[in-house]
């Protein structure tokens, strides 16, 4: 009898909490409809599956590519509207968050037509790596808008697994394996620092979540100053660095991506190095655009920055005009942002940082003109088993592969000639 009450007990609270989460998503599932679109595309990629006993690859593609280009879309159709705060708070919807997530979706939809040779190569499931794929997206989209503390961390933790997957996805080589035990030992202590951050502005807020009400929360119990704050944010900055892997934090990212090279399965253990390099190298940038932001100059900088530097390192490589931007070649779009946000900088009074910046500049040229060099002239000794019995994919097409070049292409060379209106975008989202 006992039982039987629990039981219904149980039942009737599970069906709460599912009305309540119905209640929410149907008066507010148009404010995440592009993240939406993505959970239905995980779902269907899951149903076909675990229901289909021949797997048709090129449909699993096109359900990925499809629902990332209609996220897209919706989220293209929903610019310009007003800023809005959905699901309790826990979520808010405007032009400076969507411009980031349309980064974020751009590069996904990049990296699927590249992924077809890797597949065929590694002999892969590529079911797994599309969930990957997908999941680490939408994690990355929810994290753009999220406004309270438990979103900001749930949401990069959604896409710091699926990296740590993604990491270890050729789970037969030793040396992946080694690379993804200590990506996730390194994450799982970046997050714990961030939480434990999160808990001393939670105290010394008064029990807020939510980042406004964090803020006046502050300011009514004159925390604001006080060093539990300054303990709080020492912890907030420690935990973000070690997954954002900006000097002095990134000790460990060279060390895992040379573990993991059969994901280049192109290049040899010196293309990783420099791969190393550009992603450690470019994080400091965005940076001095986040210092700055007080600014009317420092957000749409940071900005166009990473509209710049957000893309697959495997395509930065095959591409020596977007090596060159990315060095600072003049004319080109990396040249003029990194000036603008340099000046941005230099107004604000961080000549230290500027000063860095410039040096590392001049530095990172010759590891770019390195690459080119290899990718021209140089033979590759170092072949990896998968390349060596690499067999031509009948899945690849030429045109998607040229067509993920042409946007990178031009990703690299139109904001350096039109840079204004992009400046203007930015300044419009803002302010």
């Amino acid at each position: 009898m006992i039982w039987h009450v629990q039981n219904e007990n149980f039942i009737l609270d599970s069906t709460r909490i599912f009305m309540k989460a119905f209640h929410l998503l149907l008066f507010n599932g148009n404010f995440i409809f592009p993240e939406c679109i993505l959970i239905f595309g995980l779902i269907l990629l899951l149903m076909i599956d675990s229901t289909s006993d021949q797997k048709d690859i090129s449909w699993l593609y096109f359900i990925s590519s499809t629902s990332l280009v209609m996220s897209i879309t919706a989220l293209l159709f929903r610019w310009r509207e007003e800023p809005m705060i959905s699901f309790s708070g826990n979520f808010q919807t405007n032009n400076f968050n969507e411009i980031f997530q349309f980064l974020i979706l751009l590069c996904s939809t990049l990296c699927i037509p590249l992924s077809v040779e890797y597949i065929e190569c590694t002999e892969m499931v590529v079911t797994k790596f599309l969930l990957f794929v997908l999941t680490s997206t939408l994690g990355g989209m929810f994290l753009c808008g999220a406004n309270d503390l438990i979103t900001i961390f749930v949401a990069p933790e959604c896409f710091s697994l699926c990296s740590y997957l993604l990491s270890g996805y050729t789970n037969k080589d030793v040396r992946s394996n080694e690379a993804t035990t200590k990506y996730l030992l390194m994450g799982g202590e970046s997050s714990s620092i961030l939480v434990h951050g999160f808990s001393w502005l939670y105290g010394s807020s008064g029990g807020e979540i939510e980042l406004q009400e964090i803020v006046n929360g502050l300011i009514n119990t004159q925390m604001y100053d006080s060093p539990g704050i300054s303990i709080a944010l020492i912890f907030i900055i420690v935990g973000i660095g070690f997954k954002l892997s900006p000097t002095p934090s990134h000790q460990w990212t060279p060390d895992v991506y040379e573990g993991v090279r059969e994901s280049h399965c192109y290049y040899s253990n010196k293309h990783e190095v420099y791969a190393c390099i550009f992603i450690i190298g470019q994080i400091g940038y965005v940076i001095i655009g986040i210092i700055v932001g007080d600014s009317n100059d420092g957000y749409e900088s940071m900005i166009t920055y990473m509209l710049i530097y957000t893309k697959d390192p495997f395509l930065a490589l095959s591409l020596a005009l977007c090596l060159l931007s990315l060095g600072g070649i003049p004319t080109l779009a990396g040249f003029l942002e990194k000036l603008h946000l340099f000046w941005c900088g230099w107004q604000a009074g961080l000549y230290f940082l500027v000063s860095i910046g410039l040096l590392t500049s001049v530095v990172s040229i010759y590891y770019y003109l390195k690459i080119i060099k290899l990718l021209m002239t140089g033979r590759n000794q170092e072949i990896t088993p998968h390349v060596q019995n690499y067999r031509r994919s009948p899945l690849r097409s030429n045109n998607s592969i040229k067509l993920s070049m042409i946007v990178c292409a031009i990703a690299s060379t139109i904001p350096g000639i039109s840079m204004n209106p992009i400046i203007a975008i930015a300044q419009d989202t803002l302010f």
